[in-house]
């Protein structure tokens, strides 16, 4: 097992671990930081962002050139408008609980109590588990769609030659 697949598995292992004690920000955290790899790599193999430039994206700009990309007139690209969509609303609640342990809105009214806000957290703990296997498994499939789709290309020029 290379470095990378030691890194993923000790990843998966300790979201599992983080969401069975509670830890659910770590969770969040590691969640995030595997769903904005896989965006990274696609990226990068689809050529929509230089490699020095793809690791200083937000990952609301990751989202968003991802989105892009599979949209773009003629590319190969598997639909995934709904996972962009369910990606897009986890990172929205995912800036919602980990930034909103310690900071509050201005409308005091509108903050729920605490055992709430962990419950909150929880579920997008458990939703981004679910968002990182699917990122992760969109992703592999898209490489296998770029390996068909070389492998034509190939052969189509071979036929012209």
């Amino acid at each position: 097992m290379d470095v990378k697949q030691e890194r993923y598995t000790e990843a998966y292992s300790r979201i599992e671990s983080s969401i069975n004690t509670k830890h659910y920000f770590e969770a969040i955290t590691i969640e995030e930081s595997i769903i904005s790899d896989r965006l990274a790599s696609f990226l990068g193999a689809t050529q929509t962002l230089a490699q020095d430039q793809i690791h200083r994206q937000s990952f609301a700009n990751l989202i968003m050139l991802w989105k892009m990309a599979t949209k773009n007139q003629g590319a190969i690209w598997e639909n995934c408008d709904e996972l962009v969509l369910k990606v897009d609303a986890w990172r929205k609640q995912r800036n919602k609980y980990v930034h909103g342990l310690v900071k509050f809105p201005y409308q005091k009214a509108n903050i729920p109590n605490t055992i709430e806000f962990i419950k909150g957290a929880e579920k997008t703990a458990i939703d981004g588990k679910e968002l990182a296997n699917l990122v992760s498994v969109w992703r592999k499939r898209q490489a296998q769609v770029k390996r068909k789709y070389n492998k034509v290309q190939d052969q189509k020029t071979e036929r012209d030659c």
